[in-house]
């Protein structure tokens, strides 16, 4: 159970605490309620894959397929199950510009809270600077930095800097993440979008950058802030898992497309 106190700390710090999910997962939800007890949060309703025709949303200019290929580093596009992530990630951006909401937690249907951690929270949110745009309260990659990651690294500056990656320069020196204070890290390049925090200036710019879809949902958090457009932080430690990391048998219903 989530501690009364932490989500008293939530309510007052976030406008909105939300869980993005598809009517149509009802048992999922059902488990979600039991997993998020103590937790004070709204389902927000996202895109559904099922519904989606992408060659209709190519028609109408919501998802541009070749801008996809470019901007992914293995110049795949996205298949129906990333597009409606993308999508649904996008549609709260655009509610916090809509109704100017400073800051929103975002989490996903399969999200699961370390509760061991949870009592270092609101220690590593009050750490943040008042500008921050973008934190991360669960993630995959780059956990530790080592030997191997930093010749990955100079290897990747020196390809860059020729023009043989889609990566930047900049971009790859931002790739590791970088120590900021106790509990946060400056981000780097990470996975996932199960648990993370926006701000409303950040909203509007990853609104903006997804505007048509060209991103992943993950890929655009990580885009932006290696690019330098977003002052991004991880936290450490994590506070919050996903079903996945625990249960690699399950399929996720983003990758698999429809």
């Amino acid at each position: 159970m989530i501690p009364s106190h932490i989500n008293d700390f939530l309510k007052t710090y976030f406008d909105r605490v939300f869980v993005v999910s598809v009517p149509r997962f009802a048992d999922r939800h059902i488990q979600l309620q039991k997993t998020l007890e103590g937790l004070d949060f709204e389902f927000f309703w996202g895109t559904d894959k099922l519904t989606l025709q992408k060659d209709a949303l190519i028609q109408q200019q919501v998802y541009d397929e070749a801008l996809a290929k470019k901007n992914q580093r293995q110049g795949k596009a996205l298949n129906e199950g990333e597009i409606a992530c993308s999508l649904s990630h996008r549609s709260i951006y655009a509610a916090m510009t809509a109704n100017n909401w400073q800051r929103v937690l975002i989490l996903e249907d399969d999200v699961l809270p370390v509760f061991s951690k949870l009592e270092l929270l609101p220690q590593a949110m009050q750490e943040l600077p008042a500008d921050w745009d973008l934190v991360y309260l669960g993630y995959l990659k780059h956990e530790k930095i080592t030997a191997s990651l930093r010749i990955k690294q100079f290897f990747y500056k020196l390809i860059s800097s020729i023009g043989l990656m889609k990566w930047t320069y900049t971009m790859v020196k931002n790739m590791l993440p970088r120590p900021y204070s106790n509990h946060l890290k400056k981000a780097g390049f990470h996975d996932c979008t199960h648990a993370y925090a926006v701000s409303l200036q950040a909203a509007q710019k990853m609104l903006a950058a997804q505007s048509p879809v060209v991103y992943r949902a993950d890929d655009l958090l990580s885009a932006l802030t290696l690019k330098g457009q977003l002052s991004s932080f991880v936290t450490e430690p994590k506070f919050f898992d996903q079903e996945g990391f625990y249960s690699p048998e399950k399929v996720s219903e983003i990758k698999e497309g429809r």
